[in-house]
């Protein structure tokens, strides 16, 4: 199991779905599990958020490509 709050990298991955888990955090963290979320990509892989969570406030939001606004699905850019 892995823990969001205090684990680092966990592997490299291609898609990472994370459904409504940000939104119980504050902005602080949530910016740093997005990071998290970055660094455990691979290169062009997907970040799947939930209807209610979003990249703002996210330092990293500018390395990510909206693929589907309605959907919070993202892609990793280089």
């Amino acid at each position: 199991m892995h823990n969001l709050v205090s684990d680092a990298v966990f592997n490299e991955f291609q898609v990472v779905s994370c459904r409504n888990v940000l939104i119980y955090f504050n902005l602080e963290l949530q910016a740093r599990v997005i990071q998290l979320f970055y660094d455990s990509l691979c290169p062009f892989g997907f970040l799947c958020l939930g209807s209610k969570e979003t990249l703002q406030g996210a330092e990293v939001r500018e390395r990510f490509r909206v693929i589907d606004k309605t959907g919070n699905i993202y892609q990793k850019i280089e």
